[in-house]
């Protein structure tokens, strides 16, 4: 157990860091817009509280919890190699380890790997406490984070079958919040969840394998004939992203949907006025920041290639363009989102919303800089400039309507 989470601070340290200091940035940002500590609290346990709002129901909770399930997942994705223990674990499994001892290291590994996570459960539980007679809603907060935990733990071990479990647990959860059944509810799913902790489920037999690829083979077969007219430069920089690193491709792309949402229900708030166009340049900023951490995925892979292409009749740096276009082009859709709503409610001139959007390609690629130019504190130089970025945008592109709306 100690080589396990050895090795995970070792090879995460750095990546551990700039979550952190992300995590902290946050809560500088929530502390100078909330004076008193409760109310800190109270605004990082938001995502969680929400589940137990009564204005919304059982439906929505349920599609909630699958959410935060699968941003579990995708983060602990995201770190496989460094969870599972490295290339040292393959001699490893030929110990005479019992499969619970196993179990349990995976587990604790996996919760040092969700530390930054467990501050939103941790604010939760705070505010919910037992001593405030809601034992039910506290409940319900522990096991939320277990069905998250045995989420990550079935993604981890490839068994699609934990995976029905723990969203029929999720269904019995939505059901059962803000109702007399909800304590006994929340006592049967977290037994459960805790049996799936323990044990491991079967992985899908080949049938469903084979079932998957079936359903599958269209969409492969459009993507590789559109595949063959790209640049073969653009198909390395993609087949690193869709292949290496699919998984945090699909955790930027989940996070840059929530903030697009968002802004959307912020736009709705204000009534779509011009209050609007400010939310959109910073949603839009917010979007530009987080899909800016795929160019270090991308220079990994190419640092670990650079013996092959030096080889080849290839110019220095030859992939900093192409990976910059795969990441705008993904990065495109979402960009969009609140520039369209601004056009569609026609809050401001459409002049000002393309060079708005436009002003956020260019900040996707400056970004690459400082994701790059030093991996200990990328984070807060990003932050800095996407916020001296924003800041400029709305003060030479919308300058007169915002000073309107104010």
């Amino acid at each position: 157990m100690r080589f396990r989470l050895r090795w995970y601070a070792v090879s995460t340290a750095r990546v551990l860091l700039r979550r952190w200091q992300a995590l902290v940035l946050l809560c500088g940002i929530l502390g100078s817009a909330n004076m008193s500590l409760f109310s800190n609290v109270d605004s990082l346990a938001t995502p969680l509280l929400a589940l137990l709002s009564p204005a919304h129901g059982a439906a929505w909770r349920f599609a909630y919890l699958i959410a935060l399930q699968a941003i579990a997942v995708m983060w602990a994705l995201m770190q496989r190699e460094q969870i599972g223990g490295g290339a040292f674990m393959a001699y490893a499994r030929s110990l005479p380890f019992t499969e619970r001892y196993r179990r349990r290291v995976d587990t604790i590994v996996l919760v040092l790997a969700d530390s930054p996570l467990l501050v939103p459960l941790v604010c939760a539980l705070l505010v919910v406490g037992p001593g405030r007679g809601q034992a039910a809603n506290f409940l319900l907060m522990l096991v939320v984070g277990l069905l998250a935990l045995a989420a990550q733990l079935g993604a981890l071990d490839r068994r699609r079958l934990a995976w029905i479990a723990v969203a029929a647990g999720d269904l019995l959860l939505a059901v059962a919040v803000n109702t007399g059944f909800q304590a006994g509810a929340c006592l049967l799913v977290g037994c459960a969840a805790c049996a799936l902790l323990a044990l491991r489920l079967a992985r899908a037999g080949r049938r469903w394998q084979a079932a998957f690829a079936r359903a599958g083979a269209p969409f492969a077969a459009l993507l590789l004939a559109t595949g063959r007219r790209l640049h073969p430069a653009i198909l390395v920089s993609a087949g690193v992203l869709l292949r290496q690193r699919r998984s945090e491709v699909t955790g930027k792309a989940m996070g840059a949907a929530c903030i697009a949402a968002a802004a959307l229900a912020l736009m709705q708030v204000f009534g779509h006025d011009r209050r609007a166009l400010g939310v959109a340049v910073i949603a839009q900023v917010l979007m530009a920041l987080s899909i800016s951490g795929l160019y270090r995925g991308l220079q990994m892979a190419h640092a670990d290639a650079a013996r092959y292409f030096a080889a080849l009749p290839l110019r220095p740096g030859w992939w900093r363009s192409f990976d910059i276009a795969v990441v705008v082009t993904l990065a495109l859709p979402f960009l969009a989102i609140p520039a369209v709503a601004l056009l569609v409610h026609r809050v401001g001139s459409p002049v000002n919303m393309i060079a708005g959007a436009a002003s956020s390609v260019a900040l996707l690629c400056v970004l690459r800089v400082p994701q790059l130019f030093n991996e200990r504190h990328s984070v807060v130089l990003s932050s800095i400039v996407a916020g001296t970025w924003g800041a400029l945008t709305i003060a030479l592109i919308y300058q007169e309507d915002y000073l309107a709306a104010l």
